[in-house]
């Protein structure tokens, strides 16, 4: 297998290099950074038309956006042993494609650092914080009664979500009203493949 990532740690790459080292997978890492030049090169852009990060290479096949390569990666290597990454029967595939999609589309945008945005966010403030109180809410609600969120076992649904609440944005974060996700995040979080990824690239 010939597996390229493409991407900072210390951007949403770190979810993809997080499920490599969950499946164990051998890969070459590319460090670029968001504003690489390299990103705007006529080569990465045949592959990525969005010039963006992460992205990876897998035997050929080009997936971006880390949601994507997150649930491509479990699908492909993560569906076999007696808690596969990528869960089985349709309630379960379901539930991990609800939670993916929601973790980017509802509660990301309100808790990423990323630079380009700081200012729109500084404005939001309070409206923020409260779509922020409102995510976790309906977190705690999922969780609440059960261990993970779509099975009885970890899964990337659960390596998705956690993703968005990373350890440098849930320090930012008071989870007072929300146990069940405080507990949740940090078996998320101090999973070994978890602290194996943070600690071989140095992310927080």
């Amino acid at each position: 297998m010939a597996l390229v990532i493409y991407g900072s740690a210390r951007s949403r790459t770190m979810r993809t290099l997080w499920i490599a080292a969950e499946l164990g997978l051998e890969y070459e890492h590319a460090p670029l950074e968001w504003n690489s030049p390299a990103l705007k090169s006529p080569e990465f852009l045949a592959l990525n038309p969005a010039g963006a990060i992460p992205m990876i290479v897998d035997d050929g096949v080009v997936v971006a956006e880390s949601m994507a390569i997150a649930l491509h990666l479990a699908q492909r290597y993560g569906d076999a042993g007696p808690e596969p990454l990528y869960p089985h029967g349709p309630q379960a595939v379901a539930d991990v494609l609800r939670w993916s999609f929601w973790a980017q589309g509802q509660l990301e945008p309100w808790v990423q650092q990323d630079e380009r945005l700081a200012g729109l966010l500084a404005q939001a403030g309070e409206a923020a914080d409260a779509e922020v109180a409102r995510s976790l809410g309906v977190l705690e609600r999922a969780l609440t009664g059960r261990s993970w969120l779509a099975a009885d076992h970890f899964t990337v649904a659960d390596l998705n979500v956690a993703g968005v609440l990373s350890p440098s944005r849930a320090r930012r974060i008071s989870f007072e009203r929300n146990p069940a996700v405080a507990d949740w995040l940090m078996r998320c979080h101090t999973r070994p493949a978890a602290q194996a990824a943070r600690s071989r690239h140095a992310a927080g």
